[in-house]
């Protein structure tokens, strides 16, 4: 999930990171810090061209996440230099791909929640597209829940990360170069391709992350099989080169660490939730500065060190409406679960997670990061773009662990998608255990 070719981080930097001495700031989650931030429904907004500094950032705060107002404070060990800016640009539409819209004409008005015994809710009738279109009444939040976890994913996505790191408070780097592919078999809305395809038995997704560098870490791959059945745990495994065979991993590890990085499993796709063991509660469509990577978001010199925030060549940021959701294990599974909220903010044009502010146990601020997408062509069509494309596709995405002072750079391209993915497209070579060992082939 994380990385490519490391860099060294300058000798100011290592300096500051020594020096600062700042320890774990303890923030708790407040009810009244995401019920400040501006509603889609206000006329309040950003004009293209403002540029959000130090000096003047707290006029802006209400269209940030929470976990971006604390970057801006200083408060916290990861925090925004003194020369940051965000530049704000016009809002653009992102619409979903056409195919994926007729199937939500199509299929939305079957498509039901049930209330199970825990408290979360199964779906019922689902078949492609966004299975609730207008989200509302007390299930909108499970109906948000739901969008996301089927927003737009095209059969084959694979991207690889030539740029990225694990790096602690010292400045020191773990550096892998890995390669992501991921399948996506039910509930299509791509061109030329069935709704279910055949002979994959119940197997909904599988996303699969190959280290392909340093050598040492070589062909580790890390693999996940989501079902049909939005409530099973995913099966989950991982290659090990040395014992020349891959081991199935205990489907509760949702916690565990995605190839050593600060995500979890949990974390992949953003939030690689099931659904009907979690209660969503919706907090409002707010107006929120989402990012969107600008030509030079692959440059590392287009960073803020030591933590990595995108300067203006890196990405420009629009006010979009985004629904802000309040998500937490129904209460009969929470006990030993890593996150006690993830507050998730979800794109209300195209679904995509597009930043999380996680909390643990103890609803004390944990993590907090993006997912900058970038638009992607899909194959086929007239025009249609991928935005997440199954997440993630090419972009940015960090996580900062705000307790351990500990952060994950992921940078994204060389995406390709569905049959520009020439040499991917072996499903079993690719997406089933069985396959995981041919990668030393």
């Amino acid at each position: 999930m994380t990385a490519k070719r490391g860099f060294l981080l300058s000798a100011a930097g290592v300096l500051w990171l020594c020096a600062s001495g700042l320890a774990a700031a303890q923030v708790s989650w407040s009810q009244q810090s995401y019920d400040s931030l501006v509603s889609a429904d206000s006329s309040k907004t950003i004009a293209p061209g403002t540029r959000i500094n130090a000096q003047n950032w707290q006029q802006y705060k209400d269209f940030m996440p929470v976990g971006m107002q604390q970057l801006w404070t200083g408060k916290l060990f990861w925090h925004l230099p003194a020369d940051a800016q965000m530049v704000v640009g016009a809002t653009t539409p992102t619409p979903l791909p056409k195919k994926y819209r007729e199937d939500t004409e199509k299929y939305a008005s079957q498509v039901t929640l049930v209330k199970n015994a825990d408290g979360g809710y199964e779906i019922k009738g689902y078949v492609a597209g966004v299975p609730f279109p207008r989200p509302g009444g007390p299930q909108a939040g499970a109906q948000i829940m739901y969008n996301e976890y089927y927003a737009y994913i095209p059969y084959l996505i694979t991207t690889y990360a030539h740029l990225g790191f694990n790096m602690d408070k010292f400045g020191n780097k773990y550096v892998s170069g890995v390669r992501e592919v991921n399948f996506k078999l039910k509930h299509l809305s791509d061109p030329g391709k069935p709704i279910n395809l055949p002979g994959v038995g119940d197997t909904f997704l599988t996303q699969n992350n190959i280290i392909m560098e340093p050598e040492q870490s070589k062909y580790v791959n890390a693999l996940q099989i989501f079902h049909d059945n939005p409530a099973d745990l995913p099966d989950s495994y991982v290659f090990v080169p040395s014992l020349r065979r891959s081991i199935r991993l205990t489907t509760a590890a949702r916690c565990s660490p995605l190839v050593g990085s600060d995500y979890t499993q949990d974390d992949e796709r953003s939030m690689n939730l099931q659904p009907p063991i979690f209660q969503a509660r919706f907090l409002g469509y707010k107006n929120i500065l989402v990012g969107y990577p600008a030509p030079g978001y692959t440059d590392k010199n287009n960073y803020y060190k030591p933590l990595y925030f995108p300067g203006p060549a890196a990405v420009t940021w629009q006010v979009r409406p985004v629904a802000v959701l309040d998500i937490r294990r129904v209460p009969a599974k929470s006990g030993g679960y890593c996150y006690g909220s993830r507050m998730a903010y979800i794109d209300k044009e195209t679904w995509q997670p597009i930043w999380m502010d996680l909390y643990d146990a103890e609803l004390h601020l944990w993590k907090i990061g993006p997912s900058i997408y970038r638009p992607m062509p899909i194959p086929g069509t007239s025009g249609d773009v991928a935005t997440g494309a199954g997440g993630p596709g090419d972009g940015d995405y960090t996580f900062w662990d705000v307790q351990n002072n500990h952060m994950s750079l992921d940078i994204q391209s060389d995406g390709q998608i569905n049959e520009n993915a020439k040499g991917y497209d072996d499903y079993n070579r690719w997406a089933t255990p069985g396959g995981m060992a041919q990668v030393m082939q």
